[in-house]
């Protein structure tokens, strides 16, 4: 399966919207459609830095004092 992004329209203005899992392109259009979402693209790779991560950690490990 593939993740394919949409956005919503409301007022003029577009949003993120869900994300459709689907095999191909037409199958997540069929699906946009059918749910009044623009599908956008699709989802390639998600990039993480560890350096990131690494600080993220380190500030839910750090106590908080009072």
């Amino acid at each position: 399966m593939k993740v394919f992004l949409t956005e919503v329209e409301k007022e003029g203005k577009r949003y993120a919207g869900p994300n459709i899992l689907a095999e191909t392109w037409e199958f997540a259009e069929e699906a946009a459609t059918l749910n009044d979402l623009i599908l956008i693209g699709e989802l390639q790779e998600i990039v993480v830095d560890n350096t990131v991560m690494n600080s993220l950690e380190q500030n839910i490990e750090t106590p908080t004092l009072h």
